[in-house]
């Protein structure tokens, strides 16, 4: 009797370790979709990047700190090179213009689209927030996350805490904007909490 419980338990006992082990795997989509909730729930977030982008006949080498709400509006502010840091990109509705004072700077745009390099940040927060997933995977550094199935894609690589390090802007499967990402803040929650005197 004792032998036929243990033929009987042993196989019980090594299903409800591998089904043990199969809980702690997590869908890679869900980094991504957690992301990307915060991100609408936020409203937005700050970050600066270190930038290389074809525009025009040149390759541009740019600093950028970018705070842009969930939809990619918002302000990006050259912080290098220096000849040109300082000068600030208004995006609305996806697209922006270089100005300082009255002076506007045209670094023409990436080849096959409408956007200035400047733009680009907005692209890429738009992808977080509102394009199609189309892979997400582990990676030496953490996640690699493809947003979009057109001709424009972008691709971020996230850390273990769900942080995003690099992003590139494809078009046509061809890198045209990429980025190292540094000091990544969530926009400050908005508290709507009233001033009225409860009156019970």
């Amino acid at each position: 009797m004792r032998r036929r419980w243990m033929i009987f338990a042993v196989p019980m006992m090594t299903l409800c370790l591998l089904c043990a082990c199969g809980g702690k795997e997590q869908n890679p989509l869900r980094a991504p979709m957690d992301f990307r909730a915060e991100l609408l729930a936020r409203g937005g977030c700050a970050f600066e990047l270190a930038a290389r982008s074809e525009a025009g006949d040149r390759l541009w080498e740019l600093e950028l700190a970018c705070e842009l709400d969930a939809e990619g509006n918002g302000s990006v502010t050259v912080l290098a090179p220096e000849s040109i840091a300082g000068i600030r990109a208004v995006l609305e509705g996806g697209k922006g213009s270089l100005r300082y004072g009255e002076l506007s700077l045209g670094l023409g745009k990436l080849p096959g689209t409408e956007l200035a390099p400047a733009a680009a940040p907005g692209a890429l927060v738009r992808a977080w927030a509102r394009d199609w997933i189309a892979s997400a995977g582990p990676e030496e550094e953490g996640l690699l996350v493809c947003y979009g199935d057109g001709p424009l894609t972008v691709r971020t690589c996230f850390d273990a805490g769900g942080v995003p390090l690099r992003a590139e802007l494809l078009v046509e499967g061809r890198t045209r904007f990429s980025a190292e990402i540094r000091k990544f803040e969530w926009k400050a929650k908005e508290h709507n909490e009233t001033t009225e005197e409860n009156l019970g």
